[in-house]
């Protein structure tokens, strides 16, 4: 009897060390999908049609291209303990109405950023180059011919994909990093400043916005009258 308690109890160790073994495959798996589900969300917010005017975006009214005095105040004047959820309120109000606004804020950071940059422009296409010519040499089976010898040999394709991969992993450390942080800390800032500081009294007056709230006042309307019918019905039953 101790033996069979004692294989049963290796038994599970061994399956809750596999458990354990293999949870963080399931959370990596978790983290894809969810990677997956806000790409596609993201995807279908962010279209042509939903680009707000610039005027709208920058909170400037009249001809004289001049800034309104409250389109940018703090979410809250005293810190206290609704101050985190203002914040919060504010910021997901404007990242759903601004959406596709801040998709081009970050292209066009992105795109000034790389013009500061023609070095990393030029070695990307060359690597492109490379690239392009080491895969039509491969799919086309075309021998690489130098001075009237044959070196396909010697420079295979899985020689040249390895040698690539490597120069491109130099190259985005040497010439593309730096570039990149830069366009993700500038992006962060500009963005996370207008979403806090942008006053979403704009939006709450908005077709769409207003569409919500009618909505909203319709089933607030029917829940009252249920209420009341219910009210009644028990004073029926009462008297």
């Amino acid at each position: 009897m101790v033996v069979v308690s004692v294989d049963s109890g290796s038994d599970d160790v061994n399956m809750q060390r596999k458990g354990r073994s293999e949870s963080p495959f399931v959370s990596a798996d978790h983290l894809r999908a969810y990677l997956l589900s806000m790409a596609t969300r993201m995807r279908e917010r962010i279209t042509m049609d939903t680009i707000r005017p610039l005027p709208l975006f920058l909170g400037v009214t009249g001809p004289s291209f001049c800034f309104s005095a409250g389109a940018f105040t703090p979410p809250s004047r005293h810190m206290d303990r609704t101050s985190v959820e203002k914040v919060h309120g504010r910021i997901s109000l404007n990242f759903a109405y601004f959406a596709s606004n801040y998709a081009l804020l970050f292209l066009g950071v992105s795109l000034v950023v790389a013009l500061s940059h023609p070095g990393m422009l030029l070695y990307l296409g060359m690597l492109w180059t490379l690239w392009y010519v080491s895969n039509f040499l491969t799919d086309n089976d075309i021998p690489i011919v130098i001075f009237g010898h044959d070196v396909g040999h010697a420079i295979t394709a899985q020689k040249r994909t390895a040698f690539l991969t490597y120069l491109s992993v130099v190259i985005v450390i040497w010439k593309c990093l730096l570039p990149m942080l830069s366009v993700i800390l500038i992006s962060v800032v500009m963005i996370l400043f207008h979403a806090i500081m942008r006053d979403p009294k704009h939006i709450e007056s908005s077709s769409a916005f207003s569409l919500r709230s009618e909505d909203s006042d319709e089933d607030e309307e029917e829940g009252q009258f249920q209420e009341e019918v219910i009210v009644e019905k028990g004073d029926a039953m009462s008297n």
